[in-house]
């Protein structure tokens, strides 16, 4: 078949940015896997110039177009359609929730999380007015994005359902594409890290990044009410900033445990497997997450988990951890203490979070992915 004839798919992969998190993270190895795939079609990457070469193109079929923009919203909106009307492709697949306009163009959006649901969730405190003008013209334009859209990607089943109670979309026109943790975290036995033999030893872990559906203040007060009983610190992992820093420290000196707090500022992505590994418990205390791709990394490496009872995290703990309601300080601190005075149950719980985490895999996120787009495209040409 001459490659011409191949269909031709362009990828809107802009959510892409030097900050390897979220949606970065699915897009990279989303689309490395399906080059593995291979499948018969011709890839055209759209990418922040950048971002470009954190994308590793081996496939003939597949190349990457750097792309410049001050602002996401105004190139989606007024770059994008004409771009698109010089490629000419069969469908265009957007790889993060972003407002688009009317485009001739046959669409599928990946949904990680919906926007108004979390920013109605955690309120608009500490952002930058240039942040809340963003928000404010998503939240705006796209949800008719959305229904315009041909088919649209899920991450989880919560975040499908988010999707057909708040937007009205019929869900034979949603598909669940899990995400899920590299290799490298189940790899994370055999691993060595100098930076992470810094940290004191044993940790519970938590990350303070300043995203406002954390609340690692939680954890912090139930650490306080337990500290004194055992022999572990609480490692705080993150880019915390300061307004969180302060509230953090001040939590834990009316508690007496700020000397076993432990503040690690930014963690290198190559550290993370260890990281998690060397943990004895991860605590995941968030109002809402679209997959919960910390949890799903952190029982990669066989690290026992507990984590808030909302939206997306129940599917991915599953049997491989613990779920308590959320910003209850004495059920957290009576599950922390139980599992620390319990050998023989976190190294249970470890087996079982591997077995969870093991459920998912980006090779099925790829090949479930490309069902949806190979699908499309046969009725667009079919029409």
């Amino acid at each position: 078949m001459n490659i011409d004839n191949y269909p031709y798919i362009c990828v809107d992969a802009t959510c892409v940015v030097t900050d390897t998190k979220g949606a970065t993270v699915y897009a990279i190895a989303l689309l490395m896997e399906l080059q593995k795939l291979a499948p018969l079609a011709r890839f055209t990457v759209l990418m922040r110039s950048e971002a470009v070469n954190l994308l590793d193109i081996s496939n003939p079929h597949w190349s990457i177009q750097g792309v410049k923009f001050k602002s996401a919203h105004l190139w989606h909106l007024l770059a994008l359609p004409g771009l698109l009307s010089k490629l000419k492709p069969d469908l265009l697949f957007v790889l993060g929730e972003t407002p688009l306009p009317w485009l001739s163009v046959p669409y599928i959006f990946t949904v990680h999380e919906l926007p108004h649901v979390y920013n109605k969730l955690v309120g608009s405190k500490n952002i930058s007015l240039y942040k809340y003008l963003s928000q404010s013209l998503t939240e705006m334009l796209l949800p008719s994005s959305f229904r315009r859209a041909t088919h649209l990607l899920a991450v989880s089943k919560s975040t499908a359902i988010d999707i057909e109670r708040e937007y009205k979309i019929s869900p034979k026109s949603i598909s669940i594409t899990y995400e899920a943790a590299d290799i490298r975290f189940f790899q994370a036995k055999s691993q060595f890290s100098e930076w992470c033999e810094t940290l004191p030893r044993p940790y519970i872990l938590v990350f303070a990044t300043g995203d406002r559906r954390e609340i690692p203040e939680v954890v912090v007060e139930a650490f306080g009410k337990i500290s004194s009983q055992i022999s572990h610190h609480l490692v705080i992992a993150g880019r915390c900033p300061e307004w969180q820093k302060s509230t953090l420290v001040e939590t834990a000196a009316k508690l007496g445990c700020l000397e076993k707090l432990c503040f690690t500022g930014y963690v290198p992505d190559r550290d993370l497997p260890v990281l998690y590994r060397d943990a004895d418990i991860y605590v995941e205390m968030s109002h809402y997450e679209g997959f919960g791709l910390q949890v799903c990394e952190a029982m990669a490496t066989g690290t026992t988990v507990i984590a808030s009872n909302v939206a997306s995290l129940p599917e991915v703990v599953g049997n491989g951890g613990y779920l308590v309601t959320l910003r209850d300080v004495t059920i957290l601190a009576d599950k922390l203490l139980t599992l620390l005075t319990d050998s023989t149950q976190i190294k249970y719980l470890s087996k079982l979070a591997q077995e969870q985490a093991a459920r998912f895999s980006w090779e099925k996120c790829a090949r479930e992915s490309w069902d949806v787009i190979n699908t499309v495209i046969s009725k667009q040409r079919k029409t």
